[in-house]
């Protein structure tokens, strides 16, 4: 008998595996559910589940393939152009520990390193900035480019936005805004939402299991990629590098696990302090991506400036760009210095066809010291 959608949340509280085909079945009739507080219990019920069980890969991989099979087939994909190694970057979101826009500003400089970066993202409800946020901030333009011209772009001067907002309408219009906390989907999903195919991806997450998201990821197509996340002690979870903290990375590459890879991220993590304030989210939307602007022009001082320089260096490696990630630290940090990253967003405002205005405009506002946004408030995320 077909296992029915209260069957599955049942099942999620027994320790004996749950057949795959199952998972998929009871999230797929979950979400066909009417609207009402009976799907959305449901589903976050069975979501945690899977998360908390393990995660189990096989029933995890299920669970994204039910929520993939609901938009899977107006998807368009887009190749980069012949020999242009692009590296996917984007993130799980809900990080408890709310940052300035790290991994834009660290894809930012790795572009001027020679990286090319398809920087996925979307706004957030809670934190002050997104990484679309940051988009708009700046004056450029996403929306109106078309995806194959943003490739180019991306070619042309090493980096390119692609809004994944709107990537998964269906299956948004049954989740979106109803999840606080990572979950089984956050292992995976906002990873496998590109419109452009890339050889590689990194991936942050804002939940210890970099080794098990790593290797679904792997499972579910992509070649080359790496998942990484901070730990602030036992409760505050980063879905970006950041120096002195407790880092995880995983990389999986051809389906072999690169261990040395694992170490090196480690260490070039261990070998910075730590300050959190100044990495900390900024109160004011505007201060707040003024504050990665500094660092990109070279005018931050600040553990700011190595944490940029840290997640750069990842995705540098990554790229092919540098050999590892010591030198990808030394390179980004020489970049950041003179400003290069800078010159990469100006580039790209202009190239959207975006306000020139409103990056000069932000590059003048002296950002105050930050203030952590109050634990209560939470981050809206692809998944």
């Amino acid at each position: 008998m077909a296992v029915t959608a209260p069957l599955l949340a049942h099942k999620i509280n027994s320790p004996a595996d749950i057949a795959p085909q199952d998972v998929h079945e009871g999230i797929t009739r979950i979400l066909a559910l009417p609207e009402g507080s009976t799907r959305d219990v449901m589903l976050g019920s069975v979501l945690t589940g899977l998360l908390l069980r393990g995660p189990r890969l096989e029933e995890v991989e299920a669970a994204v393939r039910a929520a993939t099979d609901l938009d899977r087939k107006g998807w368009d994909f887009h190749q980069p152009p012949s020999g242009v190694r692009f590296v996917g970057h984007t993130g799980s979101g809900k990080k408890t520990f709310k940052t300035i826009n790290l991994s834009t500003a660290a894809a930012l400089v790795a572009a001027a390193g020679g990286a090319h970066i398809a920087k996925l993202g979307s706004r957030s409800a809670s934190s002050k900035t997104g990484s679309r946020d940051f988009i708009d901030q700046i004056g450029a333009t996403s929306d109106t480019v078309p995806h194959r011209e943003m490739v180019d772009i991306t070619a042309e001067i090493g980096f390119g936005f692609f809004s994944i907002e709107n990537r998964v309408p269906e299956f948004d219009r049954r989740y979106g805004g109803r999840f606080q906390a990572v979950h089984a989907l956050s292992l995976a999903f906002p990873a496998l939402l590109s419109p452009v195919t890339c050889p590689a991806y990194v991936y942050g997450l804002s939940y210890p299991a970099v080794g098990a998201s790593a290797r679904l990821l792997s499972k579910l197509g992509l070649p080359d990629v790496t998942v990484m996340n901070s730990g602030l002690g036992r409760a505050a979870q980063v879905d970006e590098l950041l120096p002195g903290s407790q880092v995880r990375a995983c990389r999986i590459n051809s389906g072999q696990e690169d261990l040395m890879f694992n170490d090196d991220v480690r260490r070039g993590a261990a070998s910075m302090p730590q300050d959190l304030t100044s990495v900390a989210q900024h109160e004011d939307p505007r201060e707040n991506v003024a504050a990665a602007i500094r660092v990109l022009a070279g005018q931050d001082r600040s553990q700011a400036r190595n944490a940029v320089a840290l997640n750069a260096a990842l995705l540098l490696v990554m790229s092919e760009a540098a050999p590892t990630i010591q030198s990808g630290i030394d390179t980004a940090l020489d970049l950041i210095d003179a400003g290069a990253g800078l010159d990469t967003l100006r580039q790209f405002v202009r190239l959207t066809g975006g306000a020139p205005h409103r990056l000069r405009a932000l590059t003048h506002l002296a950002a105050p010291a930050a203030v952590l946004v109050s634990p209560g408030k939470r981050e809206k995320a692809p998944c």
